[in-house]
């Protein structure tokens, strides 16, 4: 008997580890430039545009849609866009399955000023998205530790994770970083 893994699972942990190289070697200059120190609270009329990253997890998505009511309702004047990565088709994607350079300049152009990316876990894809459009405040849910550190530049701590995601407490942390005048 081998101790070999079967032919596809070592080309996929391969490839993996390929996408993995690729991406930090894109996302490493891209986070150099753009990661700076914060300081809070500002006023949120600083915020023009937000873009917020819908959870890959269907579960989470009626939870979100109701967080992004509240914050359109909370910040009247930021112009709230979503994103949902599923919905990324085949074209829009490379070899790496990260968007083509001109999602990317797409997204950069835009001109975010503050990302919230909704998703539970890390996920990879989302949190490039996240970086890439250089937005200055690029927020994640859950600590903030390892790789996902160089794509986010704020992070907020669930308080209960097991019993599925509540977002209230999220928007009343953003009111305290981004204050109503």
């Amino acid at each position: 008997m081998s101790n070999q893994k079967p032919p596809e699972k070592t080309m996929s942990t391969i490839k993996d580890r390929v996408t993995n190289l690729w991406i930090k070697s894109k996302a490493e200059p891209v986070a150099r430039r753009v990661n700076q120190s914060l300081a809070f609270p500002i006023t949120a009329s600083s915020i023009k545009k937000v873009l917020v990253i819908l959870p890959r997890n269907l579960n989470l998505i009626d939870r979100a849609s109701l967080f992004v009511q509240s914050m359109r309702k909370n910040y009247p004047t930021w112009r709230i866009e979503l994103f949902d990565v599923d919905k990324l088709n085949k074209t829009d994607l490379n070899r790496m399955q990260l968007p083509r350079p001109e999602i990317v300049d797409r997204l950069r152009d835009a001109g975010y000023h503050l990302v919230v990316d909704l998703n539970d876990r890390f996920d990879q894809l989302s949190s490039y998205i996240a970086l890439m459009t250089e937005a200055h405040y690029r927020l994640k849910l859950g600590s903030d530790d390892g790789l996902e550190a160089m794509y986010y530049n704020m992070a907020f701590q669930l308080t209960n994770p097991g019993n599925g995601i509540e977002y209230d407490p999220l928007l009343k942390y953003l009111s305290k970083l981004f204050i109503r005048q």
